[in-house]
């Protein structure tokens, strides 16, 4: 892990976040559970399962908060790379977060729904966000709103993600954090 943490991005790259933790992965369970959102119905050891088969090696990652008071109460950010077994296996890593990503977080009844959006500036990557619903069922949790990126470059899959109250965080955000740690990452052959 300790060899991927100058690709993190500087939390400079976030206005207004500060990191309130940094974390390095050595195996595929703590960073299923530390570093990619996973919808309350997926089970985390299928998720591990598929980091495995994607020849986990090691990763590195922030989370950031934003505000004043208690940091768990505003909006929170995370970003992550991880170094998996080759090139293919990260793209695989990649589709698997997005597939993820798109289902229904809630294990129930949901007042937000997943969509992907479209990341211009960065090869091969995907975006997708949750938006409150219009009309959430009566007994759903509180809506929220965030939005995710992921890339690859080489063997390594590369995360960027936001996420609060409704208007709290913005997608113009995320995205400027990913072209950012793409063009960290880009420049200084992550592949390497």
């Amino acid at each position: 892990p300790a060899s991927l943490k100058d690709r993190l991005l500087p939390v400079s790259e976030l206005p207004g976040f500060k990191v309130v933790r940094n974390v390095e992965w050595d195996n595929p369970i703590d960073f299923v559970s530390q570093g990619i959102p996973l919808p309350e119905a997926t089970p985390p050891s299928r998720a591990v399962e598929a980091f495995e088969d994607f020849g986990f090696e090691a990763g590195v990652g922030a989370l950031l908060v934003m505000g004043k008071g208690n940091p768990f109460e505003g909006p929170q950010a995370n970003v992550g790379v991880v170094q998996l077994g080759s090139d293919e296996d990260a793209r695989k890593a990649l589709d698997y977060v997005r597939k993820e990503a798109l289902k229904q977080p809630c294990f129930a009844v949901c007042a937000v729904e997943g969509r992907e959006f479209a990341v211009a500036g960065i090869p091969g990557a995907k975006g997708v966000q949750h938006r409150p619903l219009r009309e959430p069922p009566p007994n759903a949790p509180p809506p929220f709103e965030d939005y995710g990126v992921g890339f690859t470059i080489g063997p390594r899959l590369f995360l960027v993600g936001a996420g609060g109250g409704p208007g709290q965080v913005k997608k113009k955000q995320v995205l400027g954090a990913a072209r950012a740690l793409y063009e960290r990452n880009a420049k200084s052959g992550a592949a390497s």
